[in-house]
């Protein structure tokens, strides 16, 4: 069995991208990325640890916004026109969910497109691949595993995971099976991917039964656990076994996600240098 490190990946991938920024540095370029956090939420403020450790590896720099969890929608929204109105900030991320008494999605509509580079303005054509999505391939391809021919299963249609990891699993030549909550006899179904990408967002339900000797496991979901830690949503003790390769949880597709938003905005800074 093959496991797919997220962690070693991402290494290669920051080294990677820490070229790209030296060679924009020395071309008084700089890559930045505006965050806004509003309020403590303890998910948002966990994912930005691990964003500023991957904006560090890269040399992505980041000016942060932290606004109380309080604050008026309104507020936000100017903040939001303020950075995409600032041309030395390249890259836009809102960490989410915000608090109760905004509109998340009137918010996110106001990004602009060159700017959202965690692809949440759903109302406008993007200029990028969703990170989650993107680490799914990124984990496939650096451990060459064949794609074109091979029958790979979706569990999840999300807008920001699984239909954008269908749609690259189809660019790269696989047939592809999305299924959701109301797919009849699901496990049967998701038994005949060569590929399976576990992004239901329930905790360890797919288990051996959802899954054929010697299929490709990529599990997106990330769930605390009773007692401490975390986990996905495979029930990875059960499906192991059968498995030539999977990712693990921690240490895999999220590993790589953060990085993916690094390359985002070192994308983004190329893009306005020419």
């Amino acid at each position: 069995m093959i496991l797919l490190d997220g962690k070693s990946v991402a290494k290669e991938l920051r080294a990677e991208l820490k070229a790209r920024t030296d060679a924009l540095y020395l071309n008084y370029i700089f890559p930045v990325l505006a965050t806004v956090r509003v309020g403590e939420d303890p998910a948002s403020v966990s994912y930005e640890a691990g964003m500023l450790r991957a904006a560090k590896e890269t040399g992505v720099r980041v000016r942060r916004y932290i606004l109380p969890a309080d604050v008026t929608q309104e507020d936000v929204a100017q903040l939001i026109r303020e950075i995409n109105a600032d041309p030395l900030l390249t890259g836009l991320l809102m960490f989410r969910p915000l608090p109760a008494h905004m509109d998340e999605g009137v918010l996110t509509d106001l990004i602009a497109p060159e700017k959202d580079v965690d692809c949440a303005n759903i109302h406008a054509q993007p200029c990028y691949i969703p990170c989650t999505a993107e680490a799914c391939m990124e984990l496939l391809r650096r451990y060459q595993i064949p794609i074109e021919g091979k029958r790979a299963v979706v569990l999840g249609r999300s807008r920001t995971v699984g239909m954008p990891a269908a749609r690259l699993l189809l660019n790269a030549n696989a047939t592809v099976t999305v299924c959701h909550s109301r797919t009849q006899a699901l496990a049967s179904v998701a038994r005949e991917g060569d590929i399976v990408v576990a992004a239901l967002g329930r905790r360890e339900m797919i288990d051996a039964a959802y899954i054929k000797p010697g299929a490709v496991v990529v599990d997106v979901g990330i769930h605390p656990k009773e007692g401490g830690g975390i986990c996905g949503d495979v029930d990875y003790a059960s499906v192991s076994p059968l498995v030539s390769a999977i990712t693990p949880v921690p240490g895999g597709v999220g590993s790589v996600t953060s990085t993916l938003l690094m390359r985002h905005v070192i994308d983004g800074a190329e893009r306005n240098a020419k």
